[in-house]
């Protein structure tokens, strides 16, 4: 993030409390922002602007400069004396009340002193979940809303709600502060429960508030047939079905066939936190979960068996481009984490519900507009979980089989985003893999349908339901990723592409042979994966190398290369979705860059920062590359997602390549029935014990392990 411009020193703001001593503590370079930090770097900053009403949107820790914070990391690891602490900094985004000018402050918040303060013309804040609600309860009173409302003839009793989003961009540019208000209605029988689908009845307008003076500034129509536009002076809501997915309101109930499934631990878990709350050691990681208010999750100093692996890994922007081309709703595409916050919209995960198993929880930390920390309860949750087979060989010699399970750690964090959820997970395993994982659910974004007309005709959207029509979109996701393969000091990416060698008497004589081809890059750049070549990506250190390849080590990214953003390169979508267009970007390590499509959102434009825009610097890379992973859904919307959608889910992996001299997961302890106690389904039906062992060969059924047990004791 910029630095903000530096104030005159004699303006420092000392507190006038004990907070404004130096620690005697101080907190470690990258531990997450303390609620007592927050109100330091609050209190800093009202104190400098006395006069005026500081409303806070956000927060943020400014993470030192990483090369301060290298050689701390590098004394910790080898167990020697900690050098002083960089000082800790904090980003402050505010407005002054009744002003629309977004500000910055930039708060040292070791010595609580103001560093800095500047305007940030032309940029917008993000949105939080108090002016959410302000926005439509506004709405809801406005004359012109109330107008449009009379002209519905809506049913008798029943509830209008208000769904405002951010405005988007498109050719016109607007330079105040707004938001797109769309309305739904719930019937008079359902409106008090607590989970009514009022999505299931979109109206057939929206509002456009202007969010300084909250006051509706326009009315939008939206169209519902074939049509570009709804220009009818008298058009009707017709009324249509509910739609339900609370199980207490289904005509049919719940399934009564399903029995229960328990996840246990007798013995506890095999994860550690210490006492700072985030520190995480397991299966010989060891690394740092911090909750941050708009990144959700990030992971400091990720290593293993005391190797560092990553420096900082976190998800850094999600955009949700909309395919209907007809307006408004050609601005719809939000930026979840750059408008919203992935920790700000956070769930508070609930014991047997979200999280199954032995659970512990991580509390998150948000701001209140007069700068008071905002507990997040329960915002991430951690459990360890079976993973499947690990490895197995059977000795079809002796019938003997080795066999180990996979084991996971997971932290998952579930994020409400006006109609969708998102659970968003990292995930460590016994091999020394990372996974990260997304599924998306809630309900699809929807607008309204005249069942006068065919809308089927639209390419751009299915209809889902009576009167419901539900446009084609796409959840297209960054990561950043900062590796450390080894340390801290030496890194770059490559590239693999695996070929079929030409047939060649000497070479290839029979023409089988193919080969990989590894293209390290040399400069900031963008490309993508090919399935053709089975091109994957690896983050290396080039200063070490593995003793049998003689190759450097590093991590590979596995993933499919998913369908890229589909808006026009003049579009404001594509402008503002820097990250769109291709599946990875490299660029030069820098303190600052930090988020995918750049660092203020609401309502941006393009230009002024990210991944696109950095990568095309083309500088020469030099020795410490950060990769920008893009991956994402394209939701060709169907009925079988309405009205809630089943888990779309996208997992992609962090596999070691060369890091290690052999199988990592080798003293991983084998899958025995004395400690695993599985238990035959039917003991009145297929309870026999497997037949005895035989001595065939050539693959035939054997008997694993001793005693006619499946796999040892």
């Amino acid at each position: 993030m910029p630095v903000a411009v530096p104030v005159p020193s004699h303006t420092t703001v000392p507190l006038k409390s004990k907070s404004s001593a130096r620690r005697s503590n101080p907190s470690h370079p990258l531990s997450t922002l303390h609620p007592d930090e927050l109100r330091i770097a609050a209190r800093v900053v009202k104190e400098y602007n006395s006069t005026k009403k500081c409303l806070f949107r956000r927060i943020l820790l400014i993470e030192p400069p990483k090369n301060e914070v290298v050689p701390y990391l590098e004394a910790e690891l080898a167990g020697k004396p900690l050098p002083t602490p960089p000082i800790r900094r904090a980003q402050a985004l505010f407005y002054f009340a009744g002003e629309t000018a977004f500000m910055e402050a930039t708060v040292d918040m070791t010595n609580a002193r103001l560093l800095g303060q500047r305007h940030l013309e032309g940029e917008h804040g993000p949105g939080d979940d108090e002016e959410v609600l302000k926005i439509a309860e506004i709405s809801l009173e406005s004359s012109m809303v109330k107008k449009e409302l009379e002209r519905l003839q809506l049913p008798e009793g029943s509830e209008v709600i208000a769904e405002p989003w951010p405005y988007g961009s498109d050719d016109i540019e607007t330079p105040t502060r707004l938001s797109q208000v769309w309305f739904f209605l719930n019937y008079k029988e359902t409106k008090d429960h607590p989970s009514a689908n009022f999505y299931a009845h979109p109206l057939d307008f929206s509002c456009v508030v202007e969010i300084s003076t909250m006051e509706v500034i326009r009315i939008d129509r939206l169209p519902t047939d074939t049509n570009m536009t709804n220009e009818s002076p008298n058009a009707r809501f017709v009324p249509n079905k509910d739609c339900e997915y609370a199980p207490d309101l289904l005509e049919g109930g719940v399934r009564k066939d399903l029995k229960p499934l328990h996840i246990v631990q007798p013995e506890g878990v095999s994860f550690t936190i210490a006492d700072d709350g985030e520190t995480i050691h397991w299966q010989k990681w060891s690394f740092r979960c911090c909750f941050d208010v708009r990144e959700g999750m990030i992971l400091r100093n990720v290593c293993y068996d005391g190797r560092p692996v990553f420096y900082r890994m976190a998800l850094s922007e999600m955009t949700v481009p909309y395919g209907d081309p007809r307006a408004p709703l050609h601005r719809k595409s939000a930026f979840d984490l750059g408008e919203c916050g992935a920790g700000q919209t956070a769930n508070n995960l609930q014991l047997g519900c979200d999280c199954l198993g032995v659970i512990a929880y991580l509390n998150g930390m948000s701001c209140s507009h007069d700068g008071e920390p905002v507990v997040i309860p329960n915002a991430i949750c951690i459990h360890e979980q079976d993973a499947g087979l690990g490895s197995k060989h059977t000795n079809i010699r002796t019938g003997r089989a080795d066999v180990t399970r996979t084991r996971e750690l997971v932290f998952q964090l579930i994020v409400t985003v006006g109609n969708y959820e998102y659970a968003l997970y990292w995930i460590f395993d016994t091999a020394a893999a990372i996974h990260y994982e997304i599924r998306a659910t809630g309900i699809m974004s929807v607008t309204p349908a005249d069942p006068a007309a065919d809308v089927t005709k639209l390419g751009y959207g299915n209809l889902v339901a009576e009167g419901v029509f539900a446009p084609h979109h796409q959840h297209i996701v960054n990561l950043r990723i900062d590796p450390a393969m080894g340390d801290y000091r030496s890194n770059a990416v490559t590239y693999e592409d695996t070929t079929a060698m030409p047939r060649d008497p000497e070479t290839n004589p029979h023409g089988v042979g193919f080969v990989t081809k590894s293209t390290q890059v040399e400069k900031e750049s963008a490309f993508n994966l090919d399935w053709t070549t089975n091109r994957y990506v690896k983050m290396v250190n080039p200063n070490k190398r593995n003793r049998f390849t003689n190759k450097p080590i590093g991590y590979k990214v596995v993933a499919p290369p998913t369908q890229l953003g589909l808006a026009d390169p003049t579009s404001m979508h594509y402008i503002r979705g820097e990250f769109t267009d291709h599946h990875i970007h490299v660029t030069k390590y820098a303190d600052d860059e930090l988020w995918g499509s750049g660092e203020h959102l609401w309502q941006s434009r393009g230009g002024k920062g990210g991944c696109r825009t950095w990568a095309s610097r083309g500088r020469e890379m030099e020795g410490d590359s950060v990769l920008w992973f893009t991956l994402g859904f394209t939701h060709i919307t169907r009925p079988e997602d309405w009205p809630v959608m089943p888990s779309e889910v996208f997992r992609m992996h962090f596999k070691p390549v060369g890091f290690f001299d052999q199988n990592p997961a080798l003293d991983v302890p084998p899958s025995i029935q004395s400690i695993n106690k599985s238990q035959y389904a039917f003991p009145n039906g297929n309870s026999s014990p497997p037949a005895p062992a035989t001595h065939g060969v050539n693959g035939h059924a054997k008997t694993n392990g001793s005693n006619g047990s499946c796999c040892g004791k």
